[in-house]
């Protein structure tokens, strides 16, 4: 998976967005990718074989989409960030 160095992006409508990714139900995948999309997931990546989707949603549909049918998980995007490695022993 690509990783973004910023957590959130702003929509041209102002609304703060959050990267997530997605579990769903892996025995009805196209019907929960769509259902996520209804909710207001902008999917960017379909990983099917374990049943996951990566992508964008509003903040304020967060709930929205953990309520949607086959959506089974939404875990926000965590992003990792190594000193520098000439950076001293902390």
């Amino acid at each position: 998976m690509k990783s973004v160095s910023d957590k959130s992006r702003t929509a041209s409508s102002g609304a703060s967005q959050v990267r997530v990714i997605v579990g769903l139900d892996a025995d009805r995948f196209d019907e929960a990718t769509e259902a996520a999309r209804r909710a207001g997931m902008v999917i960017e990546a379909e990983e099917r074989e374990i049943g996951t989707v990566v992508g964008t949603v509003a903040k304020d549909a967060l709930a929205a989409l953990a309520a949607a049918d086959g959506v089974e998980d939404v875990e926000p995007e965590r992003v990792y960030q190594l000193p520098d490695p000439d950076a001293p022993v902390q």
